[in-house]
Formats: C-alpha cells, structure tokens, sequence
C-alpha cells in the first residue's frame, strides 16, 4: 500500500484559501460539515489546518467581531500541527498521524498540496 492509493486526490478536497475571512471559513465548513480544513496559499501550497476551534478562538479574543468575521484566515493562529507528508513517506510511519487528525496533507517536494488521507477513507 502506497501513500498515494490512500490519497484524496486535491480536487475532490474542500480546502480554504489563506486570503479566505473568518466568515467564508465558517460558511463553508457549516455547508461541507467540516471541523478542519487544509488552508492554501495562492500558489496551492500547504500553510496548515484550518480548525472550527481556531476560528471560534478568533471571535473569541476580538472586540469587534465585525472586524474578526473579515480577517484573513492567513492572520489567524492555527494550534493544530497537522504536518504534511510527501508521496515516498511509509505508511505504516503515517498510521499515527492519521489517527491523532481528520486528514494527512500529502504534498510534492514544492509543499504544494496533492490531497489528503482521510482518517474515514472515501469511496473508490
């Protein structure tokens, strides 16, 4: 078994986008039922996840939440270290990482994201 049999291929994944708001992320994890997701930057590389406790963390600390709901997820503090794996990594050496996240971020050597092992494996 190979890293990239277990991949959801980076098309099929819902991602954020580090110029995305504290609001589009809620919106967006409410509509595809998420608790985490890979945050991207504009050239498709892997910044980190995305969390629902980091965004509540967020409007938790402002003083105007008008202004928290329009900050930039590329602002906020991520506390989860989900930290990405390449395509050549051993599975078996992954097995922990998938348990401990919702997901494993597979990059290429660019740290651009390929997709990711669901801790639930999609359907083939």
């Amino acid at each position: 078994m190979t890293i990239m049999k277990l991949l959801t291929p980076i098309s099929e994944v819902h991602w954020l986008s580090a110029t995305d708001t504290v609001r589009d992320a809620f919106d967006h994890m409410e509509t595809h039922d998420l608790r985490a997701a890979p945050m991207l930057a504009p050239d498709g590389r892997y910044l980190g996840t995305v969390t629902q406790a980091d965004l509540r963390r967020s409007l938790s600390k402002a003083r105007d939440r008008g202004a928290a709901l329009d900050t930039p997820l590329g602002e906020l503090e991520l506390r989860s270290h989900n930290e990405p794996v390449t395509p050549e990594r051993d599975v078996a050496a992954v097995a922990a990482q998938v348990a401990a996240h919702p997901f494993v971020p597979v990059v290429d050597q660019r740290g651009v994201l390929l997709g990711v092992i669901d801790r639930v494996p999609h359907a083939a």
